[in-house]
């Protein structure tokens, strides 16, 4: 009897051991799945179960602190900085801690980065202690720390010429292993360096390459950062142009990632690129679709970028009580907020053009006189970094001849192939174009240019199911007075209000957003993969935006619409997507009766 007791008490002793090895053999697969270099962003799909893996209590030590660095990791892409930095001080100051780990060294880099972008000097400390654990061991963030440290830390080396052909020579050394991450995130360094000079045609150029060979490598939201360093280069340089295509581009790649900070750039991008081309109209719809998101990630700086884009939209309208508390909101601003504002021009332009406006004579001069002096500073800095740009470009040059020569040999061989396959590809895109006019043409309302009946209820069967914590919703719009409006004013004022309804479901949606004319007076708007109450602030303003929308028949009349609206929130896909719409025109329906 007591020979049993003692095997089961085995038995039972390995089966724990068991289940535990198992459990950590699949944390281990977990955390190679998820890692990403130090310079990409961890994807947001893979959170709950990083938490859920945190709060397993017989999970490895080192795994938990592997996987709490790779959740901060998250939070910085995510820019909660502070949430961050609070874990990660107290992760490194725990004594079991392996000080020469990857997720240590990771640590200490990430800490340097926040105080980096605080601009406080400590980062410098961290970074040094980052580059001497990674050195020879972690690529990545060996990598990260010596851009950071020559960028801004070697004070025995503050020549920018050095700087640059420091970091050209890291772009040499990493050209030659092939890394094309490396690379990208070698060029986005380069990039900040010549936008401190002021040069920000050569910095857009670099954010750019950083871009395009990051392509292959980074998640969508890593890429989204070098788009916005470029948007932010080609506006400064006054490439409006360059600017609108790289903005195009933005919002087709934020389509894959469609996070509440991420569409605050794209809104941010806009909204700039709408300012300095004084399109007013434009800017104030871009600030109303801004301020949704952003009233989500609680994010000081962005608050204030939108308070200055906001005020110039209040300065054209010449709101004085708008004015007079964006001055006051300003001027609580925090210090870091205030410090960088205060070196940019286009700011400090608008603070004087405020001042004069509200005849604050003596606070319009004292703008004025540092709006003087930061154009004096980037004037003398765009003057000595004439002979460190040539010798920057030259080097940079070098380094593209040898590639070309590389390659040229490379070119001989498939270059009279691609002579042949031209004819096939001209004749297959003259086929693709023309399809696709045909397919545009059927698939597409006439008058409203939205999609037709049977195109929109294509396209919203075939929405995936949302993400955990977000859903699909619809919206069905009835003009309830139309055939009033085409019986009382005619066919063409009839015409103009559904083309104006038109117009205004594309302003206040997203591009991927799918809209539709079910019927002569119904339209129907798609929203996919969105939090729940984002979907309602989107519905509740395309309402409010219908019932505002007045407009004048030729006989001088003013055409007033009203609308009623059915709303259906899912968290699964469309497949009964017919059922949906009789039970919503059956709502509208009801409620049109009850009125």
């Amino acid at each position: 009897m007591k020979s049993l007791k003692t095997l089961v008490l085995v038995l039972a002793i390995n089966l724990v051991f068991s289940s535990e090895l198992l459990a950590n053999e699949q944390v281990a697969e977990f955390i190679n799945k998820i890692a990403v270099k130090n310079y990409d962003c961890p994807s947001e799909e893979f959170i709950p179960q990083l938490d859920s893996y945190l709060n397993d209590q017989k999970i490895q030590q080192n795994q938990r602190y592997r996987l709490q660095t790779e959740k901060t990791h998250w939070l910085i892409c995510m820019g909660k900085y502070t949430e961050a930095l609070g874990v990660l001080e107290s992760l490194t100051q725990q004594p079991s801690y392996d000080k020469s780990s990857y997720s240590f060294a990771s640590a200490i880099y990430q800490i340097g980065f926040i105080y980096d972008v605080q601009e406080d000097n400590k980062r410098c400390d961290y970074y040094g202690q980052a580059a001497a654990i990674s050195e020879d061991k972690y690529d990545d963030i060996s990598l990260s720390a010596q851009l950071r440290i020559i960028a801004g830390c070697n004070q025995t080396d503050n020549n920018d010429g050095i700087k640059l052909g420091k970091m050209y020579e890291l772009l040499e050394r990493y050209s030659r292993k092939d890394d094309r991450g490396a690379i990208a995130h070698i060029h986005n360094n380069i990039g900040l360096l010549y936008g401190a000079l002021g040069q920000h045609v050569l910095a857009a150029e670099q954010y750019l390459k950083s871009y395009e060979l990051g392509l292959d490598v980074y998640e969508s939201s890593n890429l989204l950062a070098s788009l916005i360093s470029a948007i932010t280069s080609q506006m400064a340089s006054g490439d409006f142009d360059g600017a609108k295509q790289t903005i195009s581009e933005l919002k087709k790649q934020n389509s894959e990632v469609n996070t509440p900070l991420t569409n605050v750039w794209v809104h941010f991008s806009e909204a700039g690129y709408y300012y300095r081309t004084e399109d007013y109209e434009s800017l104030r719809d871009s600030l109303s679709k801004w301020r949704v998101f952003l009233d989500q990630i609680n994010h000081s700086f962005y608050e204030g970028l939108f308070r200055w884009y906001q005020s110039a939209l209040c300065l054209h309208e010449e709101n004085k009580a708008c004015l007079r508390s964006f001055l006051e909101e300003e001027s609580k601003a925090s210090e870091s907020y205030q410090r960088t504002v205060g070196r940019n021009k286009d700011y400090l332009k608008l603070q004087v053009e405020i001042q004069m406006f509200l005849g604050n004579q003596e606070e319009a001069l004292k703008v004025f006189r540092a709006y003087n002096n930061e154009v004096t500073r980037r004037s003398n800095v765009w003057q000595a970094s004439g002979k460190v740009l040539g010798v920057a470009n030259l080097h940079n040059q070098i380094i593209d001849l040898e590639t070309s020569l590389q390659e040229a040999e490379n070119q001989k061989v498939w270059s009279i192939s691609l002579l042949a396959g031209v004819f096939l590809f001209v004749s297959i895109t003259i086929i693709y174009v023309l399809r696709r006019n045909y397919l545009a043409k059927i698939s597409t309302d006439p008058l409203t240019g939205l999609n037709n009946t049977r195109t929109a209820i294509n396209q919203i069967k075939k929405v995936s199911k949302p993400a955990d914590g977000k859903t699909n919703a619809l919206a069905l719009f009835d003009l309830d007075n139309f055939k009033e409006v085409n019986s009382q004013f005619g066919h063409i004022t009839a015409d103009l209000a559904l083309q104006g309804v038109s117009s205004t479901l594309k302003k206040v949606t997203r591009e991927q957003d799918i809209l539709g004319r079910l019927a002569s007076d119904q339209f129907l708007v798609c929203l996919t993969n969105i939090e729940e109450s984002t979907a309602k602030t989107f519905f509740e303003r395309i309402s409010k935006a219908l019932q505002n929308l007045i407009l004048s028949a030729e006989t001088g009349d003013k055409v007033n619409l009203r609308s009623s609206m059915s709303i259906y929130v899912s968290t699964d896909s469309f497949e009964d997507l017919d059922d949906v719409l009789a039970d919503m025109q059956r709502a509208i329906q009801k409620d049109g009766q009850k009125n």
